[in-house]
């Protein structure tokens, strides 16, 4: 066993001696890469690039091959021909055979039926304005226009509304020309209206509501239409207000905003709005309510307006109560100057609306008016 392990042992020596004595071959360094003329004979002449060659022509074809080839065109043209009419002679078998027959009859006469009842509807609808159009053929009418204003609308062709202020006997169309009294204040393409204003150039609504004890002798409402829809107005208030800059330290209260503001600017409307009302009727105008402002010349102060506030309410037979105002009326700075007090608003905002407008794409976006708008 001993010399067993010492034959193992001296093997093991032996292995260990040869591989420390063993010669490592040397590491040789790389060679660079050739340059190009080292792998590409320039002294050649370069070899000429080897033609396809000819394809062999084709034997011209002689006139009895050609006819041949026509006749045999023609046949074919003939087959296709025939058999286009086989299958049209098979479909109109089968189109006006009987059963088929009923089927496309009945189906005919169910979309002329469809197309009669709606025509007759649309004929039905628009018969009222046959008169008017004849009457008027220079004018326009739509249906559903209220047919008590087609006369109107047809002796007023710019005619924007009608009103009604049953406290001065006024009934009259508004015009959409600021020229023409009285006339409708403008909206923005693309904005949804939420205050109809419109100017008149008679002072006569100034004696009914400039104080609490007028607008408690008054009916307090009145009545505006757009030709498709008629709207009661209940009066909320009424203040004065100056048109030029300079009257209020370089401020013009938008008061004739007419469209739809974001949240934020018309609840600043409504505020501004209700702290020049010159007497209170215990209504809180709202940015949800829809409004009809009317505007009217004064004698009140130069260059001022008299302004008159209704809310739209279907219930037109109770009336609301003015009370005299308890707290400060907004009035513009020379009013304050000429009466020589401390304008409790001096520090108030200058504030004009910005107004929500969709275009044609159907995106919204918002527009902030500024003096200019209001000038």
């Amino acid at each position: 066993m001993n010399e067993e392990k010492d034959d193992i042992e001296k093997i093991l020596s032996q292995f260990k001696e040869q591989r420390e004595n063993k010669e490592h071959p040397p590491i040789l360094p790389l060679e660079p890469p050739k340059r190009r003329e080292e792998y590409i004979d320039f002294s050649k002449p370069e070899e000429t690039e080897k033609k396809p060659k000819d394809k062999p022509k084709k034997p011209k074809k002689t006139p009895e091959e050609l006819q041949q080839l026509k006749e045999e065109k023609k046949a074919r043209a003939a087959k296709r021909k025939e058999k286009a009419k086989i299958i049209f002679q098979r479909l109109k078998k089968a189109l006006f055979h009987k059963r088929n027959l009923i089927i496309l009859v009945s189906i005919a006469a169910v979309a002329a039926a469809i197309f009669g009842i709606k025509y007759a509807a649309e004929q039905s609808k628009a018969a009222y304005l046959k008169p008017y159009e004849k009457k008027y053929p220079d004018v326009e009418f739509q249906v559903g226009m209220l047919e008590k204003y087609c006369d109107i609308i047809g002796q007023s062709p710019d005619a924007a509304g009608y009103l009604e202020i049953p406290d001065i006997d006024l009934k009259t169309a508004v015009s959409s020309n600021e020229k023409t009294f009285p006339n409708a204040q403008s909206c923005t393409v693309g904005a949804e209206q939420f205050n109809y204003v419109v100017y008149l150039n008679d002072s006569s609504l100034e004696n009914v509501y400039s104080s609490a004890r007028s607008y408690n002798n008054a009916s307090g409402y009145m009545l505006y239409s757009d030709f498709y829809n008629e709207y009661n107005f209940k009066i909320v208030g009424a203040f004065y207000t100056n048109t030029r800059a300079e009257d209020d330290n370089g401020y013009i209260f938008p008061y004739n905003v007419t469209e739809k503001m974001t949240i934020d600017s018309a609840s600043e409307y409504v505020s501004k709005l209700e702290s020049r009302f010159i007497y209170s009727t215990g209504v809180n105008v709202t940015r949800q309510d829809t409004l009809l402002t009317i505007s009217c010349p004064t004698d009140y102060h130069k260059n001022f307006r008299f302004v008159v506030v209704g809310v739209l309410r279907e219930n037109t037979d109770s009336k609301f109560t003015a009370t005299e105002k308890s707290s400060d009326i907004h009035y513009p700075q020379i009013i304050y100057d000429e009466m020589k007090k401390d304008n409790p608003y001096k520090f108030a905002t200058k504030w004009y609306p910005e107004i929500m407008v969709t275009d044609k794409e159907g995106n919204e976006k918002t527009i902030q008016k500024t003096i200019k708008d209001y000038q």
